[in-house]
């Protein structure tokens, strides 16, 4: 080897020792590139490192305004709306139905009992007829009822048809049953003929006496009962009757001997008067020595009162009635006008025939 070769090789050796340096002490990123042989003979190689380059700084760019954020604003809630109840439903109750009733039939002025068979029963209030209350019903199960027909409507013959009130629903509804009521007996015939004739003022067959007919009334009731005029009971037209026909006093009179015929009462017994019974009144203020009876009329109903003493009603002309009374509300206000002489009499001829 010779002293230039030596050079050569000494000069390459710092330059990589040179460069190892700044790699590990420059800044990231600047590399210094070997040094590349000379092709030519006069080059004259560097013995000492060459100097570091200044790095250059690298461009950064400057941060963007720093933005203050703004508060979020507060949301204050709206007030949630009342939600409106829902309605309960009201439970639909099954409402009583009839299959069957036992009686179809019977007389316009005489009380039955009859028996109905049906379907909850238990939720049944009333049974009507012709929209009539029956009487006394008696819920006996859920399917069974028992009560009284009510007579027919002014005793006439009708076909009324039977309805039930709920005890959940008040309104009456049709069961597709009917009672016929007819005139069969005696006292559906006395009761038909009243009650057709209670508002007449004339009469070609019996005549009428204005302003007292009361008992000649009465006693064409009678014989339309079936009673059998006699030579002591008779009227065949106007002026040509019996005093007993036409008169109170002489009617009470030819009763009270014929027991066979009614059953004379006085008003303590009235709880044993029934429909078609014959009443009579004396009114108050006359003198103790009086003995007439100055009204009569026929009992058209009866109603029980609550402490079960009976009320009794009466269809009667002069004063044309078909329910006049009740007898208790006429002695309770008779009572009370303290009225000089005899009080207000009541009595009864309960018909046997």
């Amino acid at each position: 080897m010779n002293a230039r070769t030596t050079t050569i090789t000494t000069t390459l050796a710092a330059g990589l020792v040179a460069a190892l340096a700044f790699a590990a002490t420059g800044p990231a990123g600047a590399v210094t590139p070997a040094p590349t042989p000379s092709s030519s003979a006069s080059a004259t190689p560097t013995t000492g490192p060459s100097a570091s380059p200044t790095p250059t700084s690298r461009a950064t760019t400057p941060p963007a305004g720093t933005v203050t954020p703004t508060a979020s604003p507060v949301l204050t809630p709206s007030a949630s709306p009342t939600p409106t109840p829902t309605p309960t439903p009201t439970p639909v109750v099954p409402l009583p139905s009839a299959t069957a009733v036992t009686r179809k039939s019977g007389h316009t002025a005489y009380s039955r009992t009859a028996t109905m068979t049906g379907i909850r029963f238990t939720n049944l209030a009333g049974v009507q007829v012709a929209g009539t209350p029956v009487g006394n019903l008696q819920i006996l199960s859920d399917t069974k009822a028992q009560f009284v027909i009510p007579n027919a409507a002014d005793y006439q013959p009708k076909i009324a048809a039977i309805t039930l009130t709920a005890k959940s629903d008040p309104t009456p509804r049709a069961t597709g049953f009917t009672f016929q009521y007819k005139v069969a007996n005696a006292l559906d015939r006395q009761m038909a003929y009243a009650f057709a004739n209670w508002n007449a003022y004339s009469n070609s067959t019996f005549g009428y006496l204005s302003g007292n007919d009361c008992a000649n009334f009465a006693s064409q009731t009678l014989l339309a009962r079936g009673w059998k005029r006699s030579p002591q009971w008779f009227n065949y037209g106007a002026g040509d009757w019996s005093g007993t026909w036409v008169s109170s006093t002489a009617l009470s009179s030819w009763l009270s001997k014929r027991p066979d015929l009614a059953t004379r009462l006085v008003y303590s017994q009235r709880d044993a008067v029934v429909v078609g019974d014959i009443v009579q009144f004396r009114w108050p203020g006359h003198p103790k020595s009086y003995s007439s009876w100055d009204h009569t009329a026929i009992v058209s109903k009866v109603v029980v009162l609550p402490n079960g003493r009976h009320d009794i009603y009466y269809v009667a002309h002069t004063l044309n009635r078909q329910y006049g009374g009740g007898t208790t509300g006429l002695a309770s206000w008779y009572a009370g006008q303290k009225i000089k002489g005899q009080t207000l009499r009541i009595q009864f001829f309960h018909l046997l025939r």
